[in-house]
């Protein structure tokens, strides 16, 4: 069954396939203060579409089949079109699902507003959208003269690619939030690196079998990004999924086409990848490596039910263990993942909410790795925690949100939190056969 999570970090392309600043970057850097085009400057780089198509064609290998209407937009109109096309794309309950999920997890506080955060980061940031629904490009009229073409050529290559695969069914095809995240990084990946390559190629240079310039321009819009007080004042989760598509999606793009070349580009799209580990490790998407779908602990508790469930995958970890330990143990610990998903159960009653979760690692030692980390984790994301019980393979004890027990066996790692305080009632706890419901 396909997750209810929402697809909104970096999986905005759901939505909206939006060149964004921190895109746009990658080739350019911004005057501290950009100034608003005039109208001369925006007539002279509109008067060269046909040309840039063209550019575009070349360098992907594909042909434009049909016109691409462009039109200028304000920052209003940009919010108005994200917005709606959010609500769209991701009604209120998986707003809610999604909240909820990273709220358990500890990406966000309760007082974060989700849907407002994501609309308001990605107006601050659009300088170009192309809008699946209606086959139109749309240029803001506040973009920079000097990144115009840029945010043109990158819109562009998004257009193409839709008229060749349907980019809205080729999300869609998605099973998983990660899969979501992992399609979107080809979509918004590709494009990137069409933008820069088509800078490359004007003077006299290319990204082919070049992935050190590739990562170099990636790791520039990184740099630049925080200089958006909107996007940098977002939780560490929000940032990161909104860059992954467009640092880590380039280059996996370029290892795709360093193997296959202009294939390349057909090839992400007629065989995408499944996973954020695929588009972190090409490696894996080559070998066609699948997640694992790991045991939920057993678990049933009267007077609750499902709520959502869904996938958390690489990507998810990479972030969990940077945001409450460091960045050096979660670039050592997160490639070691394998397979990760949980489930979230409520009470109508009260408002409370168990999360149950389960993840499978390369083999036992890399899941007794990630069983340490996680009681650091735990440790970090609540601020009042007590063990009842430890050992080699066991974590008892209450945190914030309730009750808490944390398993190790063989290669797995599994959590169940948010237990009432007298969860080992039998009255109220009974087993069921791989974790699903009875």
């Amino acid at each position: 069954m396909k997750t209810q999570r929402l697809r909104v970090f970096g999986r905005s392309s759901a939505m909206v396939y939006a060149t964004v600043v921190v895109a746009a970057l990658l080739t350019v850097s911004m005057p501290a203060q950009p100034q608003a085009p005039s109208q001369a400057s925006t007539t002279r780089v509109l008067a060269k579409i046909d040309e840039m198509i063209g550019d575009v064609e070349q360098i992907m290998g594909l042909k434009a089949l049909a016109p691409i209407p462009l039109s200028m937009l304000t920052r209003e109109e940009i919010n108005e079109l994200v917005s709606g096309r959010m609500n769209e794309e991701g009604p209120s309950e998986d707003v809610n699902n999604e909240q909820r999920f990273l709220e358990l997890f500890g990406f966000v506080d309760k007082e974060f507003d989700l849907a407002k955060e994501v609309v308001n980061t990605l107006t601050e940031q659009a300088t170009a959208l192309y809008d699946y629904k209606t086959k139109q490009l749309y240029l803001s009229t506040w973009t920079p003269e000097d990144m115009q073409e840029f945010a043109i050529v990158h819109e562009l290559a998004h257009a193409i690619a839709d008229q060749h695969f349907d980019l809205g069914k080729y999300v869609d095809k998605s099973k998983s939030a990660d899969g979501d995240l992992a399609r979107s990084a080809v979509i918004e990946g590709q494009a990137s690196w069409v933008m820069t390559e088509w800078v490359m190629l004007q003077t006299g240079r290319s990204l082919r079998e070049n992935g050190l310039l590739a990562a170099a321009a990636a790791g520039a819009s990184r740099y630049e990004a925080v200089e958006y007080p909107v996007f940098a004042s977002q939780p560490l989760y929000l940032r990161e999924a909104m860059l992954f598509p467009y640092t880590q999606g380039m280059i996996f793009q370029q290892r795709v086409i360093d193997r296959y070349g202009q294939q390349g580009f057909d090839q992400v799209f007629r065989k995408p990848p499944t996973s954020t580990q695929q588009v972190l490790d090409a490696e894996s998407y080559f070998a066609q490596r699948v997640p694992s779908e790991p045991k939920l602990p057993r678990f049933k508790l009267r007077g609750f039910k499902r709520e959502s469930r869904g996938d958390v995958g690489q990507f998810d970890h990479a972030i969990l263990l940077q945001q409450y330990i460091d960045e050096q143990e979660s670039e050592r610990i997160a490639p070691l993942w394998r397979g990760g998903r949980y489930e979230i159960w409520s009470n109508a009653d009260d408002s409370s909410a168990v999360l149950r979760y389960g993840s499978d690692w390369a083999d036992a030692d890399a899941a007794k790795t990630y069983f340490d980390a996680y009681r650091r984790i735990l440790r970090s994301k609540w601020e009042h925690i007590e063990f009842s019980s430890r050992s080699r393979a066991r974590l008892e004890g209450s945190g914030d949100n309730g009750r808490f027990i944390v398993t190790l066996d063989g290669a797995s790692a599994t959590s169940l939190e948010g237990l009432p305080d007298d969860y080992k009632a039998r009255e109220y706890v009974a087993e069921t056969e791989r974790g699903e419901a009875e």
